[in-house]
């Protein structure tokens, strides 16, 4: 089995998309549809997918019609195929059809393994669509996605991009496309490389709603997520003194709704609120609290002057909440 890129795969008789990462599984597809009709616009397009998954479904679409158009056949979820068509894709497998190029989809788990092993065996073209996991290979993304654009990108604007949005794939692919097109010169001019600036601009607009983010992973303890949450707001050009000052709100909320007595009517707060403060307050105690609170009014002091480095402050302050947290 031979792997290629999603963005290089061609049509073949049978073409295997293996991988949970949904983008890359649904551009393969995609580019692969695309391809097809390219190269006959009569091409007939085949779905294998709920009611579609009858007994013999793939004989029925792969057969020669009495029209001779090729045909593109699609399995969207391999892994969720019934025993019935697995067999019937195990047989058809040595004697694929003329002029139909088969895509199966696998997102992952161990079912199917059996023919997974036989498509292997084969030789048949493979699209690894696993997770892109290693900054490195977000940032080789992200410039691929300008490339294919034809559009320039420095450095620091896609380590910035990453940074701020490397959790998810999806997401760094929209934001992109955002980019790209808001850069889009007028017809005539030559465009200019994307800078960190187009990025800090972008983002400006997502300052308040992530540090309350901020806040919400750092209670939760979640503190990868949560210094993840602060490099974005950070790029954005967020201020360290309202991040602080969100964090805080939310910590006066959380030693709140641990008092004797506290209520939705004493609090002053929504039903919801007391809901997911109540949840988090189970992981929490008089000592941690005091000692993220602490923790806050340090980085409090020092945002506001007595510090030196406030983004250094900031970024202390979210990892002494979460190991507080962890230490009760």
């Amino acid at each position: 089995m031979s792997d290629v890129e999603w963005h290089s795969v061609t049509p073949a008789p049978i073409v295997l998309i293996q991988g949970t990462e949904t983008l890359i599984a649904d551009r393969a597809v995609q580019r692969l549809r695309g391809l097809a009709r390219e190269q006959d616009p009569g091409v007939a397009v085949h779905d294998l997918s709920g009611e579609a998954l009858t007994a013999g479904a793939l004989t029925q679409v792969a057969s020669p019609s009495l029209f001779g158009e090729p045909r593109f056949v699609v399995v969207p979820e391999l892994q969720a195929a019934p025993e019935a068509l697995i067999l019937e894709l195990l047989d058809y497998l040595p004697r694929p059809e003329e002029d139909v190029s088969l895509v199966l989809v696998h997102r992952g788990g161990n079912r199917g393994k059996k023919l997974l092993d036989a498509l292997k065996k084969a030789g048949v073209p493979r699209v690894d669509a696993s997770p892109v996991k290693r900054p490195a290979d977000k940032q080789a993304f992200v410039a691929a996605e300008f490339a294919r654009a034809d559009r320039r990108a420095q450095p620091e604007a896609i380590t910035a991009l990453v940074d701020a949005f490397g959790t998810d794939l999806a997401e760094l692919a929209a934001i992109s496309r955002q980019l790209i097109e808001d850069t889009t010169p007028e017809p005539g001019e030559q465009p200019a490389p994307i800078t960190a600036q187009d990025v800090h601009a972008l983002t400006a607009g997502r300052v308040e709603s992530t540090a309350f983010a901020v806040a919400d992973a750092a209670i939760a303890g979640r503190e990868q997520e949560a210094l993840q949450l602060l490099a974005q707001a950070q790029l954005a050009g967020a201020d360290p003194v309202p991040i602080v000052a969100a964090v805080a709100m939310k910590m006066r909320q959380l030693a709140k709704i641990t008092s004797p007595g506290a209520s939705a009517r004493t609090l002053g707060m929504p039903d919801w609120m007391i809901r997911n403060l109540s949840r988090e307050a189970r992981a929490w105690n008089d000592r941690s609290l005091a000692r993220a609170i602490e923790a806050v009014a340090r980085a409090d002091h020092e945002v506001k002057g007595a510090g030196r480095d406030p983004r250094w402050s900031v970024q202390r302050m979210v990892m002494e909440i979460c190991r507080a947290r962890r230490s009760r």
